[in-house]
């Protein structure tokens, strides 16, 4: 299971310079393409609350990657807790290919990502092509809902983050950017 939660901000520069005050841990910046399959037909993924993600990413450190990822549907509306499963593939242009020649229309989101650990944080400062800034949490080692929201609580006081979580996926939000929401 992934605990996360996601904030608009205006500025990602402020948020990092707090972080650093605060003894965070800068990881790396990566390029990440994601490429979200449109399994219609056969499936209505958007409808279920599913997604499958291609994502090719270039790191700093990491260097080029590849992985698939089935997102299952939210536990909770208010929260952004699911089930995620994902594997490494050696050649993600080859899977984006195949299903490309299986007819399957694909959506491409393309982002910055800086990533930062502090605690049991892991923090993602995201630019997102024609979605915005955003601060993405992971909170690991929990296990209850209950124990996301403090957290929530606790890092939005902790890096002086004002207004409500949000739910959406990057997906949700650049398809609703374009009217297919």
């Amino acid at each position: 299971m992934e605990f996360e939660a996601k904030f608009r901000v205006s500025s990602l520069e402020r948020v990092e310079k707090i972080l650093r005050e605060l003894g965070a841990v800068f990881e790396e910046e990566v390029y990440e393409e994601d490429h979200y399959i449109d399994l219609y037909p056969c499936v209505r993924l958007r409808e279920r609350d599913e997604a499958l993600r291609i994502r090719i990413s270039r790191g700093s450190r990491t260097g080029l990657r590849g992985e698939i990822t089935y997102k299952g549907p939210k536990i909770r509306r208010d929260l952004k807790i699911r089930e995620e499963l994902t594997t490494e593939v050696r050649d993600p242009e080859i899977v984006i290919e195949i299903f490309h020649r299986l007819g399957f229309n694909q959506h491409v989101l393309r982002k910055i990502r800086r990533i930062y650990r502090l605690a049991n944080y892991k923090i993602f400062l995201d630019k997102v092509d024609d979605v915005g800034q955003f601060v993405e949490i992971e909170v690991e080692g929990i296990e209850r809902p209950e124990d996301l929201i403090e957290h929530i609580k606790k890092f939005k006081s902790l890096v002086g983050i004002t207004g409500d979580h949000i739910v959406k996926s990057y997906l949700e939000m650049w398809l609703e950017e374009r009217g297919n929401g």
